[in-house]
């Protein structure tokens, strides 16, 4: 065995402090120790990065409801549409709530007017055609 370690396990207690005992440093009136004080500018930084963030996302949120709130008031009796679940249909009315869509001939479902994806274009039935 190393004879340094020997050495500084066999080192007496400085008076008036009990052996194996860990004290705190005192630390002078009016200020606080190092593990309580917060990171200087940490707070700032991640603000910097997180509102720019927040303001993207509100942005792009509020974009793609515009562009739906439009497609759906664009929409007229008899044309096709796509809805969510990649079912096609003829547009027939709607209100705030629902849609009415014809799926098939005489079969009429109400469907959430959020599930309308927007009207069945040539580039649609040109791609559904090539599958």
């Amino acid at each position: 065995m190393d004879t340094r370690l020997l050495l500084a396990q066999n080192v007496p207690p400085a008076p008036g402090r009990e052996p194996g005992v860990i004290h705190p440093q005192p630390t002078p009136p009016g200020t606080t120790p190092a593990a309580e004080q917060p990171p200087a500018g940490g707070m700032w930084v991640m603000l910097l990065m997180v509102v720019p963030l927040l303001l993207f996302m509100f942005w792009s949120t509020r974009s793609a409801q515009k562009k739906q709130e439009k497609t759906l008031t664009e929409l007229a009796k008899g044309d096709r549409v796509l809805l969510q679940g990649g079912i096609v249909g003829k547009f027939l009315e709607m209100n705030e709530r629902f849609a009415k869509v014809e799926i098939a001939p005489g079969t009429k479902v109400d469907v959430l007017r959020t599930s309308i994806l927007g009207k069945d274009t040539a580039e649609t039935q040109a791609a559904a055609e090539k599958r």
